[in-house]
């Protein structure tokens, strides 16, 4: 196993989180302040859902950040859109295999905790050429956002969909 995953639920979870995330906001971003991480933890965190994720020896190499809400955006958890807010993995770590992993765990825990989840969805800045790429294999783009700095895609996936398509990847 490249990780392994876990949820956040502590204080000293949640700590974790935010100074890695501090600490690789611009990983994130590559114009996010310390002032815009403080701001999208404390707007979000309170109805978010946080996956850490750890390598063997228990260092926070990354984490999800995720929340349900209705369709008209509203947070609700039972909500049928599991909106990804952030996903950040320390660069050293970064690689196809894990992204795979990551993203079969995202997925198998949403469901799980709500039967009630149709769409999975999230934002890419629209001038990342590799995350689009990457994005665009398994979502597809149904808006656009205009984001703390610039454009951002909105990518939606059918759950059922993107279940097939990560089942096809163990092959």
């Amino acid at each position: 196993m490249l990780a392994h995953y876990r949820r956040c639920e502590s204080d000293e979870d949640y700590a974790q989180f935010t100074l890695f995330f501090i600490r690789h906001r611009t990983d994130f971003n590559s114009r996010f302040s310390l002032y815009d991480t403080l701001i999208h933890v404390l707007e979000s965190i309170h109805d978010s859902h946080i996956i850490l994720v750890e390598d063997a020896m228990n260092k926070m190499i990354g984490w999800c950040h995720y929340r349900y809400v209705t369709a008209d955006y509203q947070p609700d958890p039972e909500g049928e859109i599991a909106f990804v807010n952030s996903i950040i993995v320390a660069k050293e770590y970064r690689s196809s295999r894990l992204f795979i992993q990551g993203f079969r765990h995202i997925v198998n825990q949403i469901t799980e905790e709500n039967s009630c989840v149709k769409h999975l969805q999230f934002y890419a800045q629209s001038d990342n050429a590799y995350l689009n790429r990457l994005y665009s294999k398994f979502a597809s783009i149904i808006g656009e956002h205009e984001g703390y700095h610039g454009t951002e895609n909105i990518y939606s996936a059918d759950l059922d969909r993107l279940l097939r398509y990560l089942k096809k990847k163990d092959d």
